[in-house]
C-alpha cells in the first residue's frame, strides 16, 4: 500500500504535468462530458447569490456552468492542489468570460475555509483520487451551510468505461504497467455499487441519492484517441513510450482489434463512458 504522502507528492507532481494536455482537450472533454457536468450543478439546486466551491476542479468547466447560475452576486471559487491546473482554469475563464469565479490552491483533505460558509461544493472524479476521500468528504461537510448540498462523480467500474479500461489493461496484462491496487486511491476506487453512499455515510451526510450517468466519448479516428489519452494520462504515455518500436505497434493492434465494436461507419470512434453521480445534504 502507498505511503499516502508519498502518494500525495507522486499525485501533485503528475497532475502538473498533465496540465498541459488536459488544458488542450479541455473544450472537447467539457463537450463530452456535459450531461455529467449538467446534472452535478442541477442537483445542487442553486441561487443568485451562493458562493460556491469546486474542489479538484482541474479545467474547470463544471464550476463555470455553476458560475452562471449563481448570477448576479454569486461567487465561484475554483480550486485545486495543483498550481499548473489553476493557470489553465484560469486561462479558459478569461477566455469564456466568466468573471465572478476567484481561484485557490487547496487541498480537499484540509480545507482553509470557514465551517459552515458555503452553498455548494462540487467534485468531479476528484474524492476517489484523494490519499484519503474519506476526510475530504467530512470536511466537505464541515464547510457547508447546514442544508447546503455536495454533488460528485465517480467512475463505476473498467469494463463500462472501455475508453480507458482497454489502453491500459493491454499494458497492465503484458506486465508494463503496474496492476492497480484494488484497496488504493484510483480512477476506479469509487466504482463498486454501494461504496459512495458508505463514505458520504461515514462522513455524517443525511439525505443522498446516487445514480449513474452515461455519455460517449467521440473520436475522429483509432489515433486521435490514443493521442488524447497520451495527453491526458502521463503513466499511459510513459509506459507506452518506453517500448520498442516492434512491442508498440504489437500493443496498439491488439489495443484497435478491441476497438473495433466502436468503430463507427466512417472511421470514427465512439466510446461509452459510465459514472456514479451523487447528490447529499449536510
Amino acid at each position: 500500500m502507498t505511503v499516502p504522502d508519498d502518494y500525495r507528492n507522486e499525485s501533485r507532481a503528475r497532475w502538473g504535468e498533465q496540465a498541459r494536455g488536459w488544458g488542450a482537450q479541455a473544450e472537447r472533454l467539457a463537450a463530452a462530458t456535459m450531461p455529467v457536468s449538467v446534472w452535478m450543478v442541477e442537483a445542487l439546486e442553486l441561487q443568485p447569490g451562493h458562493e460556491v466551491l469546486e474542489l479538484a476542479a482541474g479545467t474547470g468547466e463544471v464550476g463555470f456552468l455553476a458560475a452562471e447560475q449563481i448570477e448576479p452576486g454569486g461567487t465561484l471559487l475554483s480550486s485545486d492542489f495543483v498550481p499548473e491546473m489553476i493557470t489553465v482554469a484560469q486561462g479558459r475563464a478569461e477566455r469564456l468570460g466568466i468573471t465572478n469565479v476567484r481561484f485557490r490552491q487547496i487541498d480537499a483533505e484540509s480545507i482553509d475555509q470557514p465551517a459552515a460558509s458555503l452553498d455548494g461544493v462540487l467534485c468531479r472524479w476528484g474524492y476517489m483520487l484523494m490519499a484519503d476521500g474519506e476526510a475530504a468528504l467530512r470536511e466537505t461537510r464541515r464547510i457547508l451551510r447546514p442544508g447546503a448540498r455536495v454533488a460528485l462523480a465517480a467512475w463505476t467500474g473498467p469494463s463500462e468505461n472501455p475508453w480507458a479500461s482497454i489502453p491500459t489493461g493491454e499494458l497492465v496484462s503484458r506486465g508494463h504497467m503496474e496492476r492497480p491496487d484494488p484497496d488504493a486511491p484510483g480512477q476506479f476506487a469509487w466504482g463498486r455499487a454501494g461504496i459512495i453512499e458508505e463514505r458520504l455515510n461515514g462522513a455524517g451526510f443525511g439525505e443522498h441519492e446516487v445514480v449513474v450517468v452515461d455519455f460517449v466519448y467521440r473520436y475522429p479516428s483509432f489515433d486521435d484517441w490514443i493521442a488524447t489519452q497520451r495527453d491526458l494520462a502521463s503513466r499511459f504515455r510513459e509506459a507506452l513510450d518506453g517500448l520498442d518500436a516492434a512491442e508498440r505497434d504489437d500493443v496498439l493492434a491488439a489495443v484497435r482489434e478491441q476497438a473495433i465494436p466502436f468503430v463507427q461507419e466512417d472511421g470514427s470512434v465512439a466510446l461509452p463512458a459510465r459514472t456514479w453521480v451523487a447528490v447529499a445534504s449536510a
